[in-house]
């Protein structure tokens, strides 16, 4: 009688070691990326740090009191009522820029002739810098809210469209033919099986939309009436006040890195099979 219990255990040893020893290459890397992380950002106070000592705090404010500054500004309510006033135009526009960039890029990638149509015309929007648009864009809607998120929506709307109708239309040609030898009618086709392949490429142009609309705020509360984030930047800077102006461009960066890494995690987690196949490379 042949005992099998010896040879399952010596199976399982050499799984079970390469399954810690990956798992401890996981945890040195993202040791390793943190430190990196954190050593990067001390580099960087203490290069303010010294020019401050250096060129005076017109040319650069010291970390100190821009910390002094943030916090100040954050206890009397002025940094969160801009930041309410920023977000709102930010998700707004960014919300829009998703429905219309998603909807127009399946449309196009979904329809090879009407993606050949309308591609010049995409590529020469999408290569005419934004701010062309918002004089125009001022004369249609006003100065104010809805004119800004017009604004932000111009700015994040190609990149979701253009990703997503790429996406589309790359749809990979191995699963489209098995679903159709399985009878797959053309409307199932291309809800569950183009779409959910496409999805990597779509929550790219999300992300990238995602950052771009933040720019787009920006952009839209400096040439407009001024309010947000944007407003407290052109009030710093216009009386030299650098550690105000740099609380806010802080927030800004804090901002822009919180949106951009939930996206990231939300692809991470919806498109792991991508995530799989980079990191066997």
């Amino acid at each position: 009688m042949v005992d099998l219990s010896d040879s399952n255990t010596e199976t399982a040893r050499p799984i079970h070691d390469s399954t810690a020893r990956a798992a401890k290459a996981r945890t040195r890397k993202r040791v390793l990326l943190w430190s990196s992380w954190i050593g990067i950002t001390l580099l960087l106070l203490v290069s303010m740090e010294v020019l401050n000592a250096v060129a005076g705090k017109l040319v650069m404010p010291s970390p100190v009191d821009v910390v002094r500054e943030g916090v100040g500004m954050t206890l009397d309510g002025t940094i969160p009522r801009a930041l309410g006033q920023s977000l709102t135009v930010l998700v707004l526009g960014y919300l829009l820029a998703a429905v219309t960039g998603i909807g127009i890029g399946i449309f196009l990638g979904g329809l090879p002739f009407a993606g050949r149509v309308f591609d010049p015309f995409v590529n020469a929007m999408n290569s005419t810098p934004g701010a062309a648009f918002i004089p125009l864009i001022i004369v249609w809607f006003g100065l104010y809210t809805e004119a800004k998120i017009v604004v932000v929506w111009n700015a994040a709307l190609f990149p979701i469209l253009i990703n997503t109708a790429a996406g589309i239309a790359s749809a990979n040609r191995d699963l489209t033919e098995m679903a159709q030898s399985f009878g797959a009618g053309r409307w199932s086709l291309f809800w569950q099986v183009m779409v959910p392949d496409a999805l990597p490429s779509i929550l790219s142009g999300l992300r990238i939309g995602a950052a771009i609309s933040t720019v787009g705020t920006v952009i839209a509360e400096l040439t407009m009436a001024q309010s947000g984030l944007g407003g407290l930047l052109v009030a710093a800077g216009n009386r030299f006040q650098m550690d105000k102006y740099f609380a806010v461009v802080f927030v800004l960066m804090a901002l822009g890195t919180a949106i951009t890494a939930s996206l990231r995690y939300a692809e991470r987690r919806l498109g792991r099979w991508r995530v799989s196949m980079s990191e066997d490379r």
